[in-house]
């Protein structure tokens, strides 16, 4: 009997676990980020793409575990797709401390004044705002020589699924 209330305590917790939504638990994140990064993430993507129509990403923690791993190899460049079929947004800012999380969203989302419906143009600001693009996750490495001669850098790397920026489908997916 009492290994059964144990065994059923367990599933209890186990199943409350589930009830909460993966994008507040606070289980490692994938990346390592606190949840009040987590939430700085998805609030300052969340707020642009309220501005263009798109629905509210969720955090995805392999996103945010894939994000990690290109973020720890501290260079400036896309992963060209070697950590999965996904979207890749990529900033960074030096000194590390003076460019936090929503310095990089930011730059992101300046691009925005550069669309033109008429003659799209994949950027950071239309993978952000991507319609079908419903999962995010990211993560930071300071990386010391990132840019030759300056302070440590702050690298950024946000991993979106499905991934945005598809020749021929900007119409239906952005809103400018």
């Amino acid at each position: 009997m009492t290994r059964f209330l144990l065994c059923l305590l367990s599933i209890c917790y186990f199943l409350s676990v589930l009830a909460v939504p993966a994008h507040v638990r606070d289980d490692g994140n994938g990346s390592g980020a606190s949840n009040a990064d987590v939430q700085a993430y998805l609030n300052g993507h969340n707020s642009v793409r309220a501005q263009h129509g798109a629905v509210n990403l969720i955090w995805n923690n392999t996103l945010a575990a894939a994000a990690q791993q290109w973020a720890n190899g501290c260079v400036f460049e896309h992963s060209q797709g070697q950590l999965g079929p996904y979207g890749e947004n990529l900033a960074a800012g030096s000194p590390a401390s003076s460019f936090p999380i929503s310095a990089a969203i930011q730059a992101w989302a300046d691009e925005a004044s550069d669309y033109q419906p008429n003659n799209p143009v994949p950027s950071h600001w239309t993978q952000m705002v991507w319609k079908a693009t419903t999962q995010l996750g990211c993560a930071v490495q300071s990386c010391p020589d990132l840019f030759s001669g300056f302070p440590p850098a702050a690298f950024y790397v946000c991993e979106y699924f499905p991934a945005g920026n598809v020749i021929g489908a900007f119409a239906q997916n952005v809103q400018p």
